[in-house]
């Protein structure tokens, strides 16, 4: 059994707290991810040695030494357990983190290991906040924009091509065949040869053939838009749970882990 709290004593409460909250907070807030991010090799190892609470092999002094330099100097500071007043922050060393925020960073160290682009995903989102823009809005019609150098003097791309018509004999004998009268009282046809802005031709077997115009279009957000846009909504989630896999047996000081409540796949119930 527990043993019963000391009367008097004050109980630590821990926040709950969503992964994605905590991640955004270790991220943007504590800027975990910006320890070391400057260390030369020789002080990435001292800094890793401190943290597993080992001495640095050598010493100021020993021919096997790494000499006095910084990376010694952040090691020593380690060791002794305390802050040595310098003149300010060490070049590539961050302020102290919260504990919460260095366990959590080194829970998705440890989920991504050399999967390098699910943990920049994860990373990239937590700087800016929120989730990766996965709806992109309902698909529409719309002009192709001419990008075209000269452009032709049109913003948008305007297909054409021939199509035949019938000849003016055949318009003649359906108007008749409708009692509609193809002259008028002085003689004159009441149809034109050619409809005034509109380009004719006539074939050699006597058939006619007009120039018909239109606006090509396109469907935006296309396809492949959206595609690409929720397989990164995908990644980024799939990332996040192999985060919350690392973080369920680590004890933080401050909050708790309910869990994950961002859905997997979103569009789905839109």
């Amino acid at each position: 059994m527990p043993a019963p709290t000391p009367v008097g004593a004050t109980v630590h409460q821990r926040r709950a707290i969503d992964l994605e909250d905590l991640v955004e907070w270790t991220i943007r807030t504590q800027r975990a991810d910006r320890d070391r991010v400057s260390l030369h090799a020789v002080e990435l190892a001292a800094a890793a040695a401190i943290r597993r609470s080992h001495r640095p092999a050598g010493s100021f002094d020993a021919p096997a030494g790494w000499g006095v330099d910084s990376c010694v100097r952040v090691a020593e500071i380690g060791l002794a357990g305390t802050r040595v007043d310098g003149g300010g922050q060490i070049r590539g060393v961050a302020p102290r983190l919260h504990p919460d925020a260095e366990a959590v960073i080194a829970a998705i160290d440890r989920a991504f290991g050399s999967l390098k682009g699910w943990r920049r995903c994860v990373l990239d989102q937590a700087r800016v906040g929120g989730r990766p823009l996965w709806n992109l809005g309902a698909q529409r019609f719309v002009p192709v924009k001419n990008t075209a150098p000269q452009g032709g003097g049109r913003r948008h791309v305007v297909m054409s091509e021939w199509e035949t018509v019938p000849p003016l004999s055949v318009v003649a004998r359906r108007m008749i065949g409708r009692g509609i009268r193809i002259v008028d009282d002085r003689g004159r046809r009441k149809f034109q040869q050619a409809e005034p802005g509109f380009s004719y031709r006539t074939l050699d077997d006597g058939s006619r053939q007009v120039v018909v115009r239109w606006s090509a279009v396109e469907l935006l957000p296309s396809d492949a838009e959206i595609r690409d846009a929720r397989e990164e909504y995908a990644a980024w989630h799939a990332g996040m749970m192999r985060v919350l896999g690392e973080l369920l047996e680590v004890p933080l000081r401050d909050y708790r882990v309910t869990g994950f409540a961002a859905p997997a796949m979103p569009w789905i119930f839109t």
